[in-house]
């Protein structure tokens, strides 16, 4: 199914009067913005769904999760790869930054009917930590599919490797990880990433600045601007 479609199904789901959401749409030229917050007495979600000229462009998600935590997710969809942004944050404080690297093929239907779409599959997620006022790389899995729950752990508690080596379904994945993340992707859509491992105090202030406006719609540039030693190949 494509990204559009998983799009127009959540906005139709959202509108179904008995559903508690409110919900809106607008069109800035060639933006066609639709906008659904639900609220409810266990989480509260507040989604915006961009498209460009009829294509799936970016959404972007703020969730509350209690005791005063909370997430701005924000995700792009260029070439038939996803790449997902989230900040966890109390009050201005980021206290975890989350990036996710996934296609829009592997992109399923939301079996809660709560979100426009799951991850299927995904190629990295990476996770950084505050640790003496900057972000620094704290997991990082490999080829995690939600069916059958695999996952290629690279870094985590007890668990880190310098470098790796992992296929699945046809994919192979080549990694070395030290003060940056150098990933090889091979097999359909191939591609290279040359991630940095820390981020300082500034750099996190920039990307919550940017999840917290709207200039997040203008594309992914401002987060690879910080993300990325060299351009990655989409």
């Amino acid at each position: 199914m494509s990204v559009e479609s998983l799009l127009d199904q959540y906005y139709e789901r959202a509108i179904i009067p008995f559903r508690n959401t409110k919900f809106g749409r607008e069109h800035r030229g060639s933006l066609d913005i639709r906008n659904v917050v639900e609220d409810d007495e266990f989480r509260r979600l507040n989604h915006k769904l961009v498209l460009k000229d009829g294509v799936a462009s970016s959404i972007w998600r703020d969730q509350e999760w209690g005791l005063g935590e909370n997430s701005l997710d924000v995700t792009h969809f260029e070439n038939g790869i996803v790449k997902h942004l989230s900040l966890r944050y109390i009050g201005d404080s980021v206290t975890g930054l989350k990036i996710s690297l996934t296609r829009n093929e592997w992109l399923l239907s939301d079996p809660d009917l709560r979100l426009p779409y799951i991850f299927g599959r995904a190629d990295m997620e990476i996770w950084y930590k505050v640790s003496k006022f900057k972000m620094g790389l704290q997991r990082v899995r490999l080829a995690w599919d939600h069916e059958s729950k695999h996952t290629f752990s690279v870094r985590d508690l007890g668990i880190d490797k310098r470098k790796a080596e992992h296929l699945y379904k046809g994919v192979e994945y080549r990694i070395e990880v030290d003060d940056t993340i150098r990933l090889t992707i091979d097999g359909k859509s191939p591609r290279t990433i040359n991630w940095r491992a820390e981020l300082t105090e500034d750099e996190v202030r920039v990307l919550f600045e940017y999840v917290s406006s709207e200039s997040w719609m203008n594309g992914w540039e401002p987060v690879a601007a910080i993300l990325e030693n060299d351009k990655y190949v989409t």
